[in-house]
Protein backbone atom coordinates (compact mmCIF):
# COMPACT_ATOMS: atom_id res chain seq x y z
CA UNK A 1 0.00 0.00 0.00
CA UNK A 2 1.43 3.34 -1.01
CA UNK A 3 0.83 7.07 -1.39
CA UNK A 4 0.87 8.14 2.24
CA UNK A 5 -2.05 10.28 3.37
CA UNK A 6 -1.78 13.03 5.97
CA UNK A 7 -3.20 10.47 8.39
CA UNK A 8 -1.77 7.27 6.99
CA UNK A 9 -3.76 4.10 7.78
CA UNK A 10 -0.45 2.34 8.44
CA UNK A 11 0.24 4.85 11.23
CA UNK A 12 -3.29 4.73 12.67
CA UNK A 13 -2.13 2.70 15.65
CA UNK A 14 -0.42 5.95 16.74
CA UNK A 15 -2.73 8.77 15.71
CA UNK A 16 -5.91 7.09 16.94
CA UNK A 17 -4.36 7.11 20.43
CA UNK A 18 -1.94 10.04 20.27
CA UNK A 19 -3.52 12.93 18.37
CA UNK A 20 -0.33 15.03 18.35
CA UNK A 21 1.83 12.34 16.71
CA UNK A 22 1.19 13.37 13.05
CA UNK A 23 2.09 17.04 13.53
CA UNK A 24 5.16 16.22 15.64
CA UNK A 25 6.39 13.69 13.11
CA UNK A 26 6.36 16.38 10.42
CA UNK A 27 9.54 17.79 12.00
CA UNK A 28 11.43 14.57 11.24
CA UNK A 29 12.27 13.11 7.82
CA UNK A 30 10.41 10.00 6.73
CA UNK A 31 13.45 7.82 6.04
CA UNK A 32 13.57 4.44 4.35
CA UNK A 33 15.78 1.38 4.56
CA UNK A 34 16.52 -1.83 2.67
CA UNK A 35 13.71 -3.72 4.40
CA UNK A 36 11.13 -1.11 3.38
CA UNK A 37 12.45 -0.91 -0.18
CA UNK A 38 12.42 -4.70 -0.42
CA UNK A 39 8.75 -4.63 0.54
CA UNK A 40 8.00 -1.94 -2.04
CA UNK A 41 9.70 -4.01 -4.73
CA UNK A 42 7.74 -7.13 -3.74
CA UNK A 43 4.48 -5.17 -3.92
CA UNK A 44 5.37 -3.91 -7.41
CA UNK A 45 6.07 -7.44 -8.63
CA UNK A 46 2.86 -8.75 -7.04
CA UNK A 47 0.81 -6.00 -8.72
CA UNK A 48 2.41 -6.79 -12.08
CA UNK A 49 1.67 -10.51 -11.74
CA UNK A 50 -1.95 -10.09 -10.62
CA UNK A 51 -2.65 -7.51 -13.30
CA UNK A 52 -1.18 -9.69 -16.06
CA UNK A 53 -2.36 -13.06 -14.73
CA UNK A 54 1.12 -14.57 -14.47
CA UNK A 55 3.17 -16.31 -11.79
CA UNK A 56 6.16 -14.67 -10.13
CA UNK A 57 8.61 -16.86 -12.04
CA UNK A 58 7.38 -15.29 -15.30
CA UNK A 59 7.81 -11.68 -14.21
CA UNK A 60 10.47 -10.17 -16.44
CA UNK A 61 13.20 -7.84 -15.20
CA UNK A 62 11.98 -4.41 -14.14
CA UNK A 63 13.42 -1.23 -12.68
CA UNK A 64 10.82 -1.50 -9.90
CA UNK A 65 12.20 -4.73 -8.41
CA UNK A 66 15.54 -5.56 -10.06
CA UNK A 67 17.62 -4.40 -7.08
CA UNK A 68 16.01 -6.95 -4.76
CA UNK A 69 14.96 -9.59 -7.26
CA UNK A 70 15.85 -13.17 -6.43
CA UNK A 71 14.43 -16.56 -5.42
CA UNK A 72 13.34 -15.33 -1.99
CA UNK A 73 11.34 -12.41 -3.39
CA UNK A 74 9.74 -14.49 -6.11
CA UNK A 75 8.78 -17.21 -3.64
CA UNK A 76 7.32 -14.57 -1.30
CA UNK A 77 5.30 -12.99 -4.11
CA UNK A 78 4.13 -16.37 -5.41
CA UNK A 79 2.77 -17.37 -2.00
CA UNK A 80 0.80 -14.12 -1.94
CA UNK A 81 -0.44 -14.68 -5.51
CA UNK A 82 -1.54 -18.22 -4.67
CA UNK A 83 -3.48 -17.02 -1.66
CA UNK A 84 -5.21 -14.18 -3.50
CA UNK A 85 -6.18 -16.50 -6.34
CA UNK A 86 -7.48 -19.10 -3.88
CA UNK A 87 -10.05 -16.51 -2.75
CA UNK A 88 -11.39 -15.88 -6.27
CA UNK A 89 -14.58 -17.49 -7.54
CA UNK A 90 -16.10 -17.53 -11.05
CA UNK A 91 -18.40 -14.66 -10.06
CA UNK A 92 -15.93 -12.49 -8.11
CA UNK A 93 -14.19 -9.32 -9.27
CA UNK A 94 -10.57 -8.57 -8.39
CA UNK A 95 -9.23 -5.04 -7.89
CA UNK A 96 -5.45 -4.63 -7.70
CA UNK A 97 -3.77 -1.68 -5.98
CA UNK A 98 -7.20 -0.14 -5.50
CA UNK A 99 -7.29 3.46 -4.32
CA UNK A 100 -9.61 3.96 -1.34
CA UNK A 101 -11.08 7.17 -0.01
CA UNK A 102 -11.51 6.28 3.65
CA UNK A 103 -12.32 9.57 5.39
CA UNK A 104 -11.74 12.27 2.77
CA UNK A 105 -12.72 15.08 5.15
CA UNK A 106 -9.63 14.18 7.19
CA UNK A 107 -7.46 13.33 4.16
CA UNK A 108 -7.38 9.66 5.07
CA UNK A 109 -6.93 7.53 1.99
CA UNK A 110 -4.91 4.53 0.94
CA UNK A 111 -4.28 1.90 -1.67
CA UNK A 112 -5.32 -1.68 -0.96
CA UNK A 113 -3.05 -4.37 -2.39
CA UNK A 114 -6.00 -6.46 -3.51
CA UNK A 115 -9.78 -6.38 -3.02
CA UNK A 116 -12.21 -9.09 -4.09
CA UNK A 117 -15.90 -8.31 -4.48
CA UNK A 118 -17.84 -11.56 -4.27
CA UNK A 119 -21.60 -11.58 -3.72
CA UNK A 120 -22.37 -10.24 -0.25
CA UNK A 121 -18.70 -10.37 0.81
CA UNK A 122 -15.74 -8.03 0.34
CA UNK A 123 -12.23 -9.41 0.82
CA UNK A 124 -9.32 -7.05 1.48
CA UNK A 125 -5.85 -8.60 1.18
CA UNK A 126 -2.68 -6.97 2.45
CA UNK A 127 0.81 -8.23 1.54
CA UNK A 128 3.44 -7.71 4.23
CA UNK A 129 7.03 -8.24 3.12
CA UNK A 130 8.61 -7.99 6.57
CA UNK A 131 10.28 -10.91 8.31
CA UNK A 132 10.86 -9.25 11.68
CA UNK A 133 7.69 -8.28 13.50
CA UNK A 134 4.82 -10.78 13.20
CA UNK A 135 1.75 -8.81 12.09
CA UNK A 136 -1.57 -9.70 13.73
CA UNK A 137 -5.12 -9.14 12.49
CA UNK A 138 -6.78 -8.60 15.88
CA UNK A 139 -6.90 -4.98 17.05
CA UNK A 140 -5.28 -3.91 13.78
CA UNK A 141 -6.66 -0.45 13.06
CA UNK A 142 -5.07 -0.34 9.61
CA UNK A 143 -7.13 -3.34 8.53
CA UNK A 144 -10.28 -1.82 10.00
CA UNK A 145 -9.69 1.40 8.04
CA UNK A 146 -9.09 -0.48 4.80
CA UNK A 147 -12.10 -2.65 5.46
CA UNK A 148 -14.23 0.45 5.93
CA UNK A 149 -12.68 2.10 2.88
CA UNK A 150 -13.47 -0.92 0.72
CA UNK A 151 -17.03 -1.06 2.04
CA UNK A 152 -17.61 2.63 1.48
CA UNK A 153 -15.93 2.77 -1.94
CA UNK A 154 -16.84 -0.52 -3.61
CA UNK A 155 -20.07 -1.82 -2.05
CA UNK A 156 -22.05 -0.33 -4.90
CA UNK A 157 -20.32 -2.74 -7.33
CA UNK A 158 -21.49 -5.84 -5.48
CA UNK A 159 -24.31 -7.94 -6.89
CA UNK A 160 -25.81 -8.14 -3.38
CA UNK A 161 -25.87 -5.94 -0.30
CA UNK A 162 -22.51 -6.36 1.45
CA UNK A 163 -22.92 -8.23 4.72
CA UNK A 164 -19.34 -9.24 5.51
CA UNK A 165 -15.88 -7.74 5.04
CA UNK A 166 -12.97 -10.15 5.37
CA UNK A 167 -9.51 -8.68 5.86
CA UNK A 168 -6.36 -10.76 5.40
CA UNK A 169 -2.69 -10.24 6.13
CA UNK A 170 -0.32 -12.36 4.06
CA UNK A 171 3.22 -12.29 5.47
CA UNK A 172 5.08 -15.00 3.52
CA UNK A 173 8.53 -14.47 5.04
CA UNK A 174 7.07 -15.26 8.46
CA UNK A 175 4.82 -18.08 7.21
CA UNK A 176 2.01 -15.92 8.58
CA UNK A 177 -1.52 -15.59 7.19
CA UNK A 178 -4.11 -14.14 9.53
CA UNK A 179 -7.60 -12.79 9.00
CA UNK A 180 -10.53 -11.10 10.64
CA UNK A 181 -14.14 -10.94 9.51
CA UNK A 182 -16.36 -7.93 10.20
CA UNK A 183 -20.03 -7.50 9.55
CA UNK A 184 -20.80 -4.35 7.63
CA UNK A 185 -22.56 -2.99 10.72
CA UNK A 186 -19.48 -3.62 12.90
CA UNK A 187 -17.28 -1.60 10.55
CA UNK A 188 -19.78 1.28 10.51
CA UNK A 189 -19.83 1.26 14.32
CA UNK A 190 -16.03 1.06 14.55
CA UNK A 191 -15.68 4.02 12.21
CA UNK A 192 -18.22 6.06 14.16
CA UNK A 193 -16.40 5.26 17.41
CA UNK A 194 -13.05 6.44 15.99
CA UNK A 195 -14.15 9.41 13.89
CA UNK A 196 -13.55 11.91 16.70
CA UNK A 197 -10.00 10.60 17.25
CA UNK A 198 -9.33 11.03 13.54
CA UNK A 199 -10.70 14.57 13.65
CA UNK A 200 -8.44 15.56 16.56
CA UNK A 201 -5.37 14.10 14.88
CA UNK A 202 -6.20 15.89 11.62
CA UNK A 203 -6.99 19.24 13.24
CA UNK A 204 -4.03 19.18 15.66
CA UNK A 205 -6.29 20.44 18.45
CA UNK A 206 -4.59 23.03 20.66
CA UNK A 207 -3.85 21.75 24.13
CA UNK A 208 -3.66 18.09 23.17
CA UNK A 209 -0.61 16.29 24.56
CA UNK A 210 1.13 13.09 23.55
CA UNK A 211 -0.13 9.80 24.90
CA UNK A 212 2.85 7.46 25.43
CA UNK A 213 2.56 3.70 25.03
CA UNK A 214 3.59 0.74 22.90
CA UNK A 215 2.43 2.66 19.80
CA UNK A 216 5.48 4.96 20.19
CA UNK A 217 7.65 2.26 18.65
CA UNK A 218 7.55 3.58 15.08
CA UNK A 219 6.88 7.26 15.82
CA UNK A 220 9.56 9.47 14.27
CA UNK A 221 9.21 11.93 17.17
CA UNK A 222 9.68 9.30 19.88
CA UNK A 223 13.28 10.20 20.76
CA UNK A 224 12.53 13.81 21.70
CA UNK A 225 8.97 13.40 23.00
CA UNK A 226 8.69 15.04 26.43
CA UNK A 227 5.62 13.06 27.44
CA UNK A 228 7.30 9.77 26.58
CA UNK A 229 10.31 10.77 28.66
CA UNK A 230 8.11 11.77 31.60
CA UNK A 231 6.22 8.48 31.32
CA UNK A 232 9.40 6.41 31.33
CA UNK A 233 11.06 8.42 34.09
CA UNK A 234 7.95 7.90 36.21
CA UNK A 235 8.14 4.19 35.36
CA UNK A 236 11.80 4.09 36.38
CA UNK A 237 11.00 5.88 39.63
CA UNK A 238 8.58 3.20 40.77
CA UNK A 239 7.08 4.06 44.15
CA UNK A 240 7.04 1.13 46.56
CA UNK A 241 5.37 3.04 49.38
CA UNK A 242 1.91 1.65 48.64
CA UNK A 243 3.11 -1.92 48.53
CA UNK A 244 2.87 -4.29 51.46
CA UNK A 245 5.92 -3.97 53.67
CA UNK A 246 8.01 -7.14 53.47
CA UNK A 247 9.24 -8.98 56.56
CA UNK A 248 12.66 -7.45 55.87
CA UNK A 249 12.16 -3.77 54.91
CA UNK A 250 15.48 -3.83 53.07
CA UNK A 251 14.29 -6.55 50.66
CA UNK A 252 11.82 -6.36 47.77
CA UNK A 253 8.75 -8.55 47.81
CA UNK A 254 7.93 -10.92 44.98
CA UNK A 255 5.09 -8.58 43.93
CA UNK A 256 7.49 -5.63 43.73
CA UNK A 257 9.99 -7.62 41.69
CA UNK A 258 7.23 -8.60 39.24
CA UNK A 259 6.17 -4.95 38.93
CA UNK A 260 9.75 -4.00 38.02
CA UNK A 261 10.10 -6.95 35.64
CA UNK A 262 6.98 -5.94 33.69
CA UNK A 263 8.35 -2.42 33.19
CA UNK A 264 11.75 -3.52 31.86
CA UNK A 265 10.88 -3.91 28.12
CA UNK A 266 9.42 -0.39 27.95
CA UNK A 267 12.40 1.14 29.72
CA UNK A 268 14.95 -0.82 27.68
CA UNK A 269 13.36 0.29 24.39
CA UNK A 270 13.28 3.92 25.47
CA UNK A 271 16.89 3.89 26.66
CA UNK A 272 18.05 2.27 23.42
CA UNK A 273 16.18 4.93 21.41
CA UNK A 274 17.79 7.73 23.44
CA UNK A 275 21.24 6.15 23.13
CA UNK A 276 20.95 5.94 19.35
CA UNK A 277 19.53 9.44 18.98
CA UNK A 278 22.19 11.09 21.13
CA UNK A 279 24.93 9.20 19.25
CA UNK A 280 23.52 10.58 15.99
CA UNK A 281 23.58 14.10 17.42
CA UNK A 282 27.17 13.62 18.56
CA UNK A 283 28.17 12.55 15.05
CA UNK A 284 26.70 15.77 13.67
CA UNK A 285 28.18 18.23 16.16
CA UNK A 286 29.88 18.60 19.52
CA UNK A 287 27.40 17.76 22.27
CA UNK A 288 28.03 19.53 25.57
CA UNK A 289 28.88 17.08 28.33
CA UNK A 290 29.84 14.22 25.96
CA UNK A 291 32.93 13.25 23.99
CA UNK A 292 34.03 10.43 21.74
CA UNK A 293 36.94 8.26 22.88
CA UNK A 294 38.85 5.54 21.08
CA UNK A 295 37.20 2.14 21.11
CA UNK A 296 38.87 -0.95 22.49
CA UNK A 297 41.82 -2.01 20.33
CA UNK A 298 41.45 -5.43 18.74
CA UNK A 299 44.02 -7.58 16.99
CA UNK A 300 43.27 -8.98 13.55
CA UNK A 301 45.17 -11.04 11.03
CA UNK A 302 46.48 -8.77 8.28
CA UNK A 303 48.32 -11.42 6.21
CA UNK A 304 46.47 -14.79 6.33
CA UNK A 305 48.86 -16.49 3.89
CA UNK A 306 51.95 -15.68 5.96
CA UNK A 307 50.20 -16.68 9.19
CA UNK A 308 49.32 -20.10 7.72
CA UNK A 309 52.84 -20.62 6.36
CA UNK A 310 54.62 -19.72 9.59
CA UNK A 311 52.29 -21.73 11.84
CA UNK A 312 52.63 -24.83 9.67
CA UNK A 313 56.42 -24.48 9.80
CA UNK A 314 56.25 -24.91 13.60
CA UNK A 315 53.76 -27.76 13.43
CA UNK A 316 50.48 -25.91 14.04
CA UNK A 317 47.53 -26.39 11.68
CA UNK A 318 45.84 -22.95 11.48
CA UNK A 319 42.71 -23.98 9.58
CA UNK A 320 39.64 -25.02 11.58
CA UNK A 321 37.78 -28.23 10.92
CA UNK A 322 34.90 -27.85 8.40
CA UNK A 323 31.66 -26.95 10.18
CA UNK A 324 28.09 -27.40 8.95
CA UNK A 325 26.36 -24.16 8.07
CA UNK A 326 23.53 -22.96 10.29
CA UNK A 327 19.93 -23.66 9.28
CA UNK A 328 19.29 -20.03 8.30
CA UNK A 329 22.23 -19.95 5.89
CA UNK A 330 21.35 -23.38 4.49
CA UNK A 331 17.78 -22.20 3.89
CA UNK A 332 19.02 -19.09 2.09
CA UNK A 333 21.28 -21.12 -0.23
CA UNK A 334 18.57 -23.71 -0.90
CA UNK A 335 16.08 -20.95 -1.80
CA UNK A 336 18.59 -19.50 -4.25
CA UNK A 337 18.44 -22.84 -6.06
CA UNK A 338 14.66 -22.56 -6.26
CA UNK A 339 14.18 -25.41 -3.77
CA UNK A 340 12.60 -25.83 -0.34
CA UNK A 341 14.45 -27.07 2.73
CA UNK A 342 11.46 -29.13 3.90
CA UNK A 343 11.27 -30.97 0.56
CA UNK A 344 15.00 -31.35 0.02
CA UNK A 345 16.11 -32.39 3.51
CA UNK A 346 12.89 -33.74 5.01
CA UNK A 347 13.35 -35.52 8.33
CA UNK A 348 17.01 -34.51 8.50
CA UNK A 349 15.68 -31.22 9.89
CA UNK A 350 13.72 -31.21 13.13
CA UNK A 351 12.05 -28.39 15.05
CA UNK A 352 13.35 -28.01 18.59
CA UNK A 353 11.54 -25.67 20.96
CA UNK A 354 13.68 -23.01 22.62
CA UNK A 355 13.52 -22.37 26.34
CA UNK A 356 10.28 -20.76 27.64
CA UNK A 357 9.99 -16.97 27.83
CA UNK A 358 8.60 -15.18 30.86
CA UNK A 359 5.99 -12.55 29.94
CA UNK A 360 2.98 -10.71 31.35
CA UNK A 361 -0.20 -12.69 32.00
CA UNK A 362 -1.89 -10.39 29.47
CA UNK A 363 0.23 -11.82 26.63
CA UNK A 364 -1.99 -13.53 24.03
CA UNK A 365 0.16 -16.64 23.72
CA UNK A 366 -1.02 -19.77 25.56
CA UNK A 367 0.68 -20.56 28.83
CA UNK A 368 3.53 -23.05 28.65
CA UNK A 369 2.83 -25.99 30.96
CA UNK A 370 5.65 -28.57 30.73
CA UNK A 371 6.49 -31.51 32.93
CA UNK A 372 8.31 -30.29 36.03
CA UNK A 373 11.63 -32.00 35.22
CA UNK A 374 11.60 -30.71 31.61
CA UNK A 375 10.96 -27.16 32.83
CA UNK A 376 13.96 -27.22 35.15
CA UNK A 377 16.20 -28.55 32.38
CA UNK A 378 15.07 -25.91 29.85
CA UNK A 379 15.70 -23.01 32.22
CA UNK A 380 19.15 -24.39 32.99
CA UNK A 381 20.19 -24.44 29.33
Amino acid sequence: MSNHAKLSPSASERWLVCSVAPVREEAFPDTTNDAAEWGTAAHAMAEHCLTNGIDAALASASYFWDKYDGPEMRECVQRYLDFVRSKLTPTSTLFVEQRLSILPEFEIFGTADAIIVDGHTLRVLDLKGGKGVLVEADDNSQLSLYGWGALDSLAWLASEDIQFVEVYIVQPRRENIVSKTFTAAELVTWMDDNREAARRAYAAVAGDVATPGAHCRWCRARNTCRERADYNMATAGFDFSDECTPHDPNQLTEEQLVAIFLRLPTLEKWMKDIEGHVATLAHDHKVHGLKWVAGRAMRKIADPVRVCTVLREVGIEPMAEPKLLGITEIERLVKEKGLKVSTLLGKAIEVVASKPVLVSEEDKRPEYVPAAHDFAEELAQ
